[in-house]
């Protein structure tokens, strides 16, 4: 049996689920860092194509990181899949400059 101990400090490791979730799970996965740095790198916009190519990602798991990217609001995919543009945000930028 234990006690609830009222002066334990709280623990910042905590598995947290908001918007800086993915900027530490950023630091791990260095496949979203070559997703943002290599956009960024053609000056904010390009195709999954090029992506494709420049980050040598499969297609699964590069569509895997392009959707999580965009629902956190680092990325913005424009048209449909055979045409989409990949637009870095403002938010992508800041991200991107962690990969510099």
């Amino acid at each position: 049996m234990t006690a609830n101990d009222t002066n334990r400090v709280e623990s910042d490791n905590s598995d947290s689920r908001t918007t800086e979730g993915l900027e530490s799970l950023s630091t791990h996965d260095t496949r979203y860092g070559r997703i943002v740095a290599e956009t960024r790198a053609v000056g904010g916009t390009t195709t999954r194509r090029d992506l494709l190519a420049r980050t040598e990602l499969t297609s699964k798991v590069l569509e895997e990181r392009l959707r999580e990217l965009a629902d956190q609001e680092y990325l913005e995919l424009i048209g449909d899949s055979e045409h989409e543009l990949i637009v870095l945000t403002h938010r992508g930028e800041g991200l991107a400059e962690r990969y510099r």
